[in-house]
């Protein structure tokens, strides 16, 4: 992480072999999908929570845009304030360890 990320997500089969990194001031999420890195600015994070597999009996779907295999695993859900997008599902390594950070930043601000 000599980059000055404060988390940087493996690449695996799950994330499409995508990366996700978190900064002070923002995230940048790597899509193949969108052929770009996504980077939503730390001010524009309204929620970002652990969401489980659609597998695993939760109701609902998250709608919003899915930059990777999101729905059959656990995964994040980041809420933006505006945007055209403004829920994007992915799937870090650990989640969990993800949200957490992400929360710290949006603290700060």
């Amino acid at each position: 992480m000599n980059d000055g990320s404060l988390y940087k997500s493996k690449r695996t089969a799950k994330s499409l072999w995508q990366q996700y990194r978190i900064y002070r001031d923002r995230l940048e999420l790597q899509s193949w999908i969108l052929f770009h890195t996504v980077v939503v600015p730390a001010n524009e994070i309204q929620a970002v929570e652990v969401r489980p597999s659609v597998f695993r009996g939760q109701k609902g779907f998250i709608w919003g845009l899915k930059i990777d295999n999101c729905s059959l695993c656990r995964h994040v859900l980041l809420i933006k304030k505006s945007g055209l997008f403004k829920r994007i599902g992915f799937s870090p390594d650990e989640p969990e360890k993800f949200v957490e950070i992400c929360k710290s930043i949006v603290a700060d601000r």
